[in-house]
């Protein structure tokens, strides 16, 4: 046996019954006794996210422009605040006070994720919670779907400490979307509003789009005028701390039957950004999975192939080309399955390896189904239409102005 592991797992149990149900409930209370004051809102995400994530940047910017006074707290359970131990430790225990400090009299408070300290207590009167999400549609379980599942927690974890328990809002990208969510979040589908994602707005933006092609360029002249391809899987792992990447692909075979005509950017998933290394000097492969932002990559790209990433909604928006290279499919489903049937749901055709990844590049240079991606788009994505951020705002912020019709 290892007492020190042992000694360990009864440690951090203690630390999070003493945060959730001690130590953060007094905070709430202690700062929650000043009345709320209706122009400051909260805008917290994790340590785990390098850089405000696009949902809340977007959001609050335009906030700002209406006149709030947005606070950001990027800090949650797990971060380091310290490089000695010791002093680490006892920070962990008091980092929520500036959380709960400013969220107490807040409006509202914003989040894209899960975040451990919003899950203490319930909102008071008067104060929303809203519940962005980082990724659109509904495509691998998350949350309470999983409960008996490899990925996640389990489900005698989050009976002991309730999480997305807390939410007055969340907003999703389609109707057909809202069970899922509701399932995540052990919440009734009442509070699941097809209000959009702000992320989404910018690919409403004609110009954007078009500008996308040619700031990669300006990264890496060597593209020429070949076209783009865009390989952006999503992470394997149990759980966000056991996270990895596999690389599957035979870039030398593509290399070979595709370089005169295409180029390959390789986008990983934040969790797993340093899992891939391409030489600079490379004409053929080039990797942005640091130094280009996702929707950049997206919008610059002719075709993305993709394996279970939540970026084929955002991706249908612009109605192009989808390989999806699922060569852990079963695997994949077992460990945490879907909320579709992804044989069905995916709007492109599935391969297993390179060479099906190369005849369906070629394939789609003369027969691609746009219908079909139109047909995701309009399923998944009705609720996107590029004024997801006013929708929300107008929704969550009612008595700013008349409230806006929601289109779907």
């Amino acid at each position: 046996m290892d007492i020190k592991a042992v000694v360990r797992n009864y440690y951090n149990l203690f630390k999070r019954k003493f945060l959730y149900y001690k130590l953060w409930p007094y905070y709430y209370k202690k700062y929650s006794r000043s009345p709320i004051d209706e122009k400051k809102v909260v805008l917290a995400y994790s340590h785990v996210y390098k850089q405000m994530p696009d949902n809340l940047a977007v959001m609050k910017e335009y906030l700002e422009s209406k006149g709030y006074n947005c606070i950001v707290i990027d800090k949650a359970e797990g971060a380091t605040f310290s490089k000695n131990k010791l002093i680490n430790e006892v920070k962990k225990f008091f980092y929520g006070k500036e959380f709960f400090k400013a969220y107490g009299n807040a409006k509202a408070l914003f989040l894209t994720d899960y975040f451990f300290p919003a899950y203490a207590n319930k909102p008071r009167d008067g104060q929303s919670i809203v519940q962005l999400w980082h990724g659109c549609g509904a495509f691998k379980k998350w949350g309470y779907s999983t409960a008996e599942k490899k990925w996640g927690a389990s489900k005698k974890e989050l009976d002991k400490f309730p999480v997305h328990n807390t939410y007055t809002h969340v907003c999703v990208s389609s109707p057909k979307v809202s069970f899922a969510y509701a399932e995540a979040f052990g919440c009734g589908e009442d509070i699941v509003m097809p209000l959009g994602a702000p992320r989404t707005d910018i690919y409403f933006d004609s110009g954007f789009v078009a500008s996308c092609r040619e700031k990669i360029i300006e990264k890496f002249p060597q593209i020429g005028s070949r076209k783009i391809i865009l390989y952006a899987p999503t992470f394997r792992g149990n759980s966000i701390s056991t996270s990895y990447m596999q690389n599957m692909l035979d870039i030398e075979r593509m290399r070979s039957e595709l370089a005169e005509e295409y180029i390959l950017l390789i986008k990983q998933h934040p969790l797993t950004a340093k899992a891939f290394k391409a030489d600079g000097k490379d004409s053929f492969v080039f990797n942005v999975s640091d130094g280009v932002n996702i929707e950049t990559a997206l919008c610059a790209a002719d075709t993305v192939i993709t394996d279970y990433s939540s970026l084929i909604f955002e991706y249908a928006l612009l109605e192009r080309p989808m390989i999806f290279f699922a060569y852990d499919l079963a695997d994949y489903e077992d460990a945490r399955s879907f909320y579709f049937d992804y044989e069905t749901f995916v709007p492109g055709e599935i391969v297993t390896d390179t060479e099906g990844i190369i005849g369906e590049i070629r394939r789609i240079e003369t027969d691609f189904n746009i219908e079909k991606v139109r047909r995701f788009k309009e399923e998944f994505m009705s609720a996107c239409s590029g004024n997801s951020t006013e929708k929300i705002f107008e929704t969550v912020f009612e008595n700013a102005k008349e409230k806006i019709e929601i289109k779907l």
